[in-house]
């Protein structure tokens, strides 16, 4: 009886032993995990943060490939704008060489149309009481130079104009010194044919170089003078004498 009695009590003392123990372990292990838990939450937070710097940085790798989708589109339409152009250009360039190489084969057609045609006009006759000199036909009338003038005109021609030496020569064969188709009077200070061309005062066909330049001498006739060679001259225009008519088949 005194053996359990004894024995009981040191029963005991174990048993409050292994309680202690149990007791330091579980506040062991509590310990451990709390310090688990917040290097877990520590770690949470950190991979948190590092995840939301990280989204907030653009991302270094290739762009969208949309944006290049757009900018390879719009250089194949500029491409094709471009091309389009260029063949308009060229198609316009063709057009308008066509165009000038037409008009020049026209223009040539034209020209050898109208050498047909003046070489046609040319052999017809003169008028009775015409005289014919290449392609002109030659009359002679009486009167004042504005008369022989007007007499010209009613029959269809004009006082003759000088155009080459080979006319000129061919006037020298008329009588006397016939008023010729040039008139300072109402000219605007210059000597002119009676076609709007422009008479020279240094025109060496002048009897002594130059008009004589008489206040009344206003009109052209020829001088036959002394000269070998056809030469002309200012006069009155109110002197009677002849006025040689020209009139041109080609016209």
């Amino acid at each position: 009886m005194a053996e359990v009695i004894y024995t009981m009590p040191n029963m005991a003392r174990n048993t409050q032993g292994e309680r202690e123990e149990r007791i330091v372990e579980i506040y062991t292990t509590s310990e451990s995990l709390r310090e688990q838990h917040q290097d877990y939450v520590g770690t949470e937070e950190s991979s948190n943060t590092l995840g939301t710097v990280r989204s907030q940085q653009p991302d270094p790798v290739s762009p969208p490939r949309c944006p290049i989708r757009a900018v390879v589109v719009l250089l194949v339409l500029l491409s094709v704008a471009l091309l389009a152009a260029l063949l308009g250009l060229a198609v316009k360039h063709k057009i308008v060489m066509d165009m000038d190489r037409d008009v020049e084969q026209l223009l040539q057609r034209l020209k050898n149309v109208t050498e047909q045609r003046d070489s046609l006009l040319c052999k017809q006759d003169c008028p009775g009481g015409w005289t014919k000199f290449g392609c002109k036909c030659y009359f002679s009338v009486l009167g004042s130079w504005n008369k022989s003038r007007e007499l010209c005109v009613s029959l269809g021609a004009d006082l003759v104009v000088m155009d080459n030496k080979e006319e000129m020569d061919f006037i020298s064969r008329y009588d006397g010194d016939p008023w010729l188709g040039a008139t300072y009077e109402a000219s605007e200070g210059m000597w002119r044919w009676v076609d709007g061309t422009v008479l020279s005062v240094d025109n060496p066909s002048w009897s002594g170089g130059k008009p004589d330049g008489g206040k009344e001498k206003n009109c052209l006739r020829r001088d036959r003078g002394q000269q070998p060679n056809f030469k002309w001259t200012d006069e009155s225009c109110e002197d009677y004498r002849y006025g040689l008519c020209e009139y041109n088949l080609i016209k």
